[in-house]
């Protein structure tokens, strides 16, 4: 009879633990880029000029 799924997965992640260990360390890598708030505001373009259609099609600015 087929084994359950559950029983499969137990059996799998017996025979390949290495990989899984492997797999985890190379996604703790990816937080090494840290942005100041200065940054994150630019990039989000917080300070940037903002623009609204006008009476005549004329683009003015808001602020």
């Amino acid at each position: 009879m087929n084994q359950s799924l559950r029983d499969q997965l137990k059996q799998w992640e017996k025979q390949h633990k290495e990989m899984i260990r492997e797999g985890r360390q190379k996604n703790r890598k990816r937080n090494s880029e840290r942005l100041s708030e200065i940054e994150i505001n630019y990039l989000m373009g917080v300070n940037m000029p903002t623009y609204k259609r006008g009476k005549g099609g004329a683009w003015r600015n808001v602020r």
